[in-house]
């Protein structure tokens, strides 16, 4: 894959979490013996971390896939190459049914990723110092097993093959990237928008004067809302009540003002397994 390529990839994220007995059929892994998640656990998560990014991009960053014991699985929806884009990054949903999320796990499984991970250094130098790693963990009988390759999908500068590690990783991340077919069409059912509980929120003091062409918009940040931007430079958490109506129509351009200063906010809807703040 080249440097655009992978760039382009960036709109994705790796990790794999924990066997479910949720919904769906009776259908088992044939190899070990995997106890039940529970109903609000992750089974699969896929994604990027570091890398270098804009401050608050690993905040808002959205896995690629995400599947839970309740039979959901996430993705990431599809935004128009515009600025300024929503500041909230879409989302999609669907359902997935047991003997679709058995299937995800005989898959990592036969990659042999529910286990200690590899060497998943390059063989030579890699071809950029600045891309992210891509993380995949995957959770069985309570046990995470974590896989992590820096700059995945890399050539090396000098052309030389990647280890047989690394391209085991990347073939299991391409396969499950297509969840209808690696689950089976009929395990999953039709995507929609995803609707948060809550959301997370980040906020960074900035200069509104900086940006003029496009200018941005100036929002007053309401009393009511229980969190005060000045203490969220780190994590808040914010109802969804209160963050639909500010977030909905917001742009990358849109800036909210407390007291006498100026944020620019980093915002994602929470998901099952995200840190609480």
């Amino acid at each position: 894959m080249n440097r655009r390529h992978f760039l382009a990839a960036l709109l994705a994220t790796p990790a794999v979490a924990a066997f479910v007995a949720a919904c769906g059929d009776d259908t088992q892994l044939s190899s070990g013996d995997s106890s039940p998640a529970a109903l609000d656990e992750v089974v699969l998560r896929i994604g990027y971390q570091g890398g270098y990014v804009a401050p608050g991009t690993d905040f808002v960053r959205l896995p690629t896939l995400l599947v839970t014991g309740d039979g959901r699985a996430f993705t990431p929806g599809v935004t128009a190459a515009v600025f300024p884009g929503p500041l909230l990054a879409p989302l999609m949903e669907r359902s997935i049914t047991r003997a679709g999320i058995d299937a995800l796990l005989a898959l990592a499984d036969d990659a042999g990723l529910l286990g200690a991970a590899p060497d998943y250094s390059f063989v030579s130098e890699p071809m950029v110092a600045d891309a992210p790693d891509t993380v995949v963990e995957i959770t069985v009988n309570g046990t995470t097993y974590e896989h992590r390759a820096y700059a995945l999908g890399l050539e090396a500068v000098d052309g030389s093959p990647n280890s047989p590690a690394r391209d085991n990783l990347q073939r299991f991340v391409d396969t499950v990237a297509d969840l209808a077919a690696a689950a089976g069409a009929a395990n999953v059912g039709p995507h929609q928008p995803f609707v948060p509980d809550r959301y997370r929120l980040q906020a960074m003091v900035v200069d509104p004067t900086l940006w003029t062409d496009p200018a941005p918009t100036v929002v007053a940040w309401p009393a009511g809302t229980g969190v005060a931007l000045a203490s969220a430079t780190d994590c808040a958490s914010l109802a969804a009540g209160v963050g639909d109506d500010l977030f909905a129509d917001a742009t990358q351009l849109t800036l909210f003002q407390e007291d006498d200063l100026v944020y620019q906010l980093a915002v994602a809807g929470v998901l099952p397994g995200d840190p609480s703040c």
